[in-house]
């Protein structure tokens, strides 16, 4: 029965069922209003229970019996591991957690989830089931990246008229320190050799949008700050001031090429041997063997492979001397 008369809804047991029956009916329907999944692993029984909408976010037929283990085979492979510590965290000290994570649906589609995770007890405290309230934000997820895109891309388009060269703020460096339920930090070979100071990275590229991807990946490592021009003559000034570790360089620039640009660069003292990279759309072979005459040391095709490049990365910091 309902009673309205004071400006809320009053929910009180029916006959037929009690109050803790009426509360969850009155979640089930909250959640169904709101769209959040919510899925429950009961610890006696090991059994998996979803509502609908946990079955719409992973991608699966209503009512398919689900396992723990098929469902954890949905998350992105990266991210077990932030779920496993935080089911482990919660077995040692109570309460909720919120956490992102990303489901690898069986039709291949990619989806960002924003969860809640709480360990549900009974009366003497004793674990009952894990149960996680979820919602599908890969579009919200999506809005945010394409306006810090933006907002990052106008910032560095302003320092680029400005100064003639983009360099990473302050902030985006190093990754910021991860709490406890953050993923990982890469770790990185040269990372872990305590080096004194961070390797120099150089980056002439003319298409800005290269240079905003080259900036994001650069900032997974701790050891590394990058520098970046947008033609071969700010890349000369800024090669002369900086004295960079590493030359990235892109085959055609506005004003020059990559080769001529690397013959020029070798002329300032401190910058003969630097190790120079090729960063080329161009995949004729012939164009290798020309960088490679010059006197790169690398050649890299667009889209970059950035394994590759972490790799060569680790090479170089090897065999130079950052003291």
């Amino acid at each position: 029965m309902a009673d309205q008369t004071s400006g809320f809804k009053q929910i009180t047991p029916e006959p037929e069922f009690g109050l803790a029956e009426a509360q969850r009916r009155m979640q089930q329907q909250l959640m169904e209003m709101t769209g959040v999944a919510q899925s429950v692993f009961h610890l006696e029984s090991q059994q998996l229970s979803w509502n609908p909408r946990a079955y719409q976010l992973f991608g699966v037929p209503a009512g398919t019996p689900m396992t723990l283990e098929a469902a954890m085979g949905l998350v992105y492979p990266d991210d077990l591991d932030l779920l496993v510590r935080a089911r482990d965290q919660l077995r040692k000290t109570p309460g909720a957690i919120e956490l992102d994570y990303r489901v690898i649906r069986p039709d291949g589609g990619l989806v960002d989830v924003h969860a809640l995770l709480y360990l549900e007890s009974d009366a003497q405290g004793r674990p009952l089931a894990y149960i996680e309230m979820s919602l599908d934000v890969t579009e919200r997820k999506r809005v945010e990246n394409a306006l810090l895109q933006s907002a990052r891309l106008c910032r560095a388009l302003d320092q680029v008229a400005t100064d003639g060269y983009w360099e990473q703020p302050a902030s985006a460096k190093g990754v910021e320190p991860a709490d406890t339920l953050s993923a990982p930090l890469q770790t990185t070979k040269a990372a872990s050799q305590g080096l004194q100071r961070k390797m120099r990275v150089l980056y002439v590229e003319d298409n800005m949008y290269n240079l905003m991807l080259f900036d994001d990946v650069m900032r997974t490592r701790e050891d590394v700050e990058v520098r970046m021009a947008q033609n071969g003559a700010q890349g000369f000034e800024v090669a002369g001031n900086w004295l960079p570790d590493v030359l990235v360089l892109d085959g055609r620039l506005p004003d020059t090429h990559g080769i001529d640009l690397l013959k020029r660069i070798r002329e300032i003292p401190g910058l003969r041997a630097t190790p120079a990279f090729m960063c080329s759309a161009d995949t004729q072979p012939e164009h290798k063997i020309l960088a490679e005459q010059a006197g790169f040391a690398g050649y890299w095709t667009k889209p970059v492979d950035f394994d590759k490049v972490f790799d060569e990365l680790d090479r170089v910091a090897a065999d130079t001397d950052l003291g």
